[in-house]
């Protein structure tokens, strides 16, 4: 008999859970979030679906964990978000998946699958949550009593009825240590951010100029998981995929402004800098530097034929 769980520990995934494929009070809440113009420019969220209608016939969904943490501290200055200092986890998920999948379908000819990683219209977090893997934290991140946030999540849709995991039960207590942290307050409430202002999103998802003070966030933003005091405990990853890359934990900003398009898919093509494009990281990069841009920066900018760049360099 198929055991979900130890094929996708033999793929190297560091958590699996599996969840019944119904609908849950996830969906209620996404609705209401929405309605309040949260989601900001991120249009893709309006269409998370129902995963019977993203796979039909699904009856259960198997939620996997990949721990990314490495303990390492970038020295002082400009940072970048610890999920992207190395490969991006798209690439490293995706084939972690491809092989999960070649032994599941081995395992259960008759069922089908289908994997998702964060391209798909599924709420891997509440899926997670529900499967018992971790737990939403006040932050909105899904946390692990093992691995803290940092946690990369993929989901799996079959056919195939699996026994279901208890859902996990909230481990945050009275502690909101998270929603004091944050740089732009975009937490409206525990577990409810305003995307708008939020700096992963600023710096990531919205092709604007950044007004919103962001420094010392060049890309994305830990504040919240920081001082999360389950991410004290931890336990180091040791994939050599994430480990930093030379520059990418402590960027040059200098950089970011003045490299040209070959150079930026050289440096940053398989990695998540590439997400916001060579235009998206000078501005955040001038968003970042603020007053304190060097000349050649500036002038850089104000030569640079995207308007995004242009008018970002208006704005500081």
């Amino acid at each position: 008999m198929l055991d979900v769980k130890a094929a996708a520990r033999a793929c190297g995934f560091d958590l699996c859970g599996i969840a019944r494929a119904e609908p849950g009070a996830e969906d209620a809440r996404l609705g209401e979030w929405l309605a309040k113009g949260y989601h900001g420019d991120m249009k893709y969220m309006e269409r998370r679906r129902d995963v019977r209608e993203i796979l039909p016939g699904c009856r259960s969904v198997v939620a996997l964990g990949v721990n990314y943490y490495v303990r390492h501290e970038p020295p002082e200055g400009p940072r970048v978000s610890r999920y992207a200092w190395g490969e991006d986890y798209h690439r490293v998920l995706g084939r972690m998946l491809d092989a999960f999948l070649a032994r599941v379908k081995e395992g259960a000819s008759g069922a089908s699958w289908k994997a998702c990683c964060d391209t798909s219209p599924v709420l891997e977090k509440a899926w997670a949550e529900r499967a018992g893997i971790g737990w939403i934290g006040k932050n909105g991140c899904l946390i692990s009593q093992e691995y803290g946030s940092w946690i990369f999540l993929a989901v799996v849709l079959t056919t195939l009825d699996v026994p279901p995991d208890p859902p996990h039960p909230d481990r945050c207590g009275t502690c909101t240590r998270c929603l004091s942290s944050c740089p732009t307050d975009a937490f409206v409430a525990p577990r409810v951010i305003d995307a708008r202002r939020c700096i992963p999103y600023l710096t990531i998802e919205q092709w604007k100029p950044i007004r919103e003070g962001i420094a010392p966030w060049a890309f994305g933003c830990d504040a919240c998981q920081d001082v999360c005091p389950w991410n004290r405990k931890a336990k180091e990853c040791g994939r050599k995929e994430f480990a930093p890359r030379p520059g990418q934990d402590k960027p040059d900003l200098r950089a970011w402004v003045l490299m040209k398009g070959p150079e930026f898919r050289a440096r940053y093509g398989d990695t998540a800098l590439a997400r916001p494009g060579r235009r998206g990281l000078a501005r955040n990069a001038l968003a970042a530097l603020g007053d304190a841009a060097p000349a050649d920066v500036r002038e850089a900018a104000a030569r640079d034929a995207s308007r995004l760049v242009r008018e970002q360099l208006r704005s500081v």
